[in-house]
């Protein structure tokens, strides 16, 4: 077996280049169910646009988006695995080489004195969300070059439970798509992390986002119900692809929830553009890799 580092170095490069160049399937399939039941043209025209821009990235190899955002990785890993590395390491490295070779623009800054290494490297980027699996044996990674169109436009409020609080969620929802318009160019996937504290509701608004497949339901059937309601509100906006009209402002919304205080609850909301850029894949014990949201043709 290969060098585990290696291993997993090579994965998240392979990760990173699938996600900014090429959409999972189930987003590029939900996008095309938007244009074949749009009705109003203009919005129909966006769509027609959007398909085409993915078509043309991937027959060229090309980014699907010239805003390749900061590199993000999700983690789950397997206490079984009895892997015990500095695994930012072989992500470092990874990050390095997809930025020189898919390439990557060079985005990461340093947020006081405007510093840019050219790597996408540096002052904790790229950042590492780790998930503990203690029945599990292997290492899950996604890889997620986060745009700002669509981070730009996140929001995080504090509802009183006195409210009726799926009717108040869904309000500042809305509400909130309302403000942002086009500039997290829909149609989005909507991520919601509904209690804990506020930083915890960001982390799993964040985490909610990129749920596979696409518009899976959240296994608690409250939530569950949430989601639909939210996700109808949105698309009865008539905001529509890129602001400019029509059925479909959102793809999906994606809810996560914790336990939070009695008297206040903290709502998380984040979005993904339509560009929703991320690949996983799954490194066993025997290290064979296995690609999930993008399989090896």
């Amino acid at each position: 077996m290969a060098d585990i580092k290696d291993v997993i170095s090579n994965t998240a490069y392979q990760l990173l280049k699938k996600a900014a160049t090429k959409l999972p399937r189930d987003v590029k399939a939900a996008l095309s169910k938007a244009y074949q039941e749009e009705s109003v043209e203009t919005g129909k025209a966006q769509l027609r646009a959007i398909l085409e821009n993915i078509d043309m990235a991937e027959k060229y190899n090309m980014n699907i988006c010239q805003d390749t955002g900061i590199p993000l990785f999700f983690v789950k890993w397997g206490l079984k695995s009895g892997l015990s590395i500095d695994i930012r390491e072989p992500l470092i490295k990874a990050t390095k080489k997809a930025t020189a070779e898919v390439p990557l623009r060079h985005n990461v800054i340093n947020p006081l004195t405007k510093e840019n290494p050219g790597t996408n490297v540096g002052w904790s980027i790229p950042y590492v969300y780790y998930d503990l699996v203690p029945e599990s044996d292997y290492l899950e990674i996604t890889a997620v070059p986060k745009g700002f169109g669509s981070e730009a436009k996140s929001s995080l409020v504090f509802i009183v439970t006195s409210e009726s609080m799926p009717e108040a969620i869904t309000r500042c929802v809305v509400d909130n798509a309302l403000m942002a318009m086009g500039e997290p160019c829909p149609p989005t996937i909507v991520g919601l992390g509904i209690g804990g504290t506020g930083d915890i509701a960001m982390y799993l608004a964040k985490k909610a986002i990129f749920r596979s497949p696409l518009g899976s339901p959240n296994l608690d059937p409250v939530v569950a119900d949430l989601e639909r309601r939210i996700l109808r509100a949105l698309n009865r906006t008539g905001l529509g692809p890129m602001a400019m009209g029509g059925d479909t402002t959102s793809l999906a919304v994606h809810a996560e929830i914790c336990g939070t205080h009695t008297a206040v609850a903290p709502v998380g909301i984040t979005y993904q553009c339509w560009a929703a850029r991320y690949s996983t894949a799954r490194i066993c014990p025997d290290g064979k890799v296995v690609y999930l949201t993008h399989p090896e043709e």
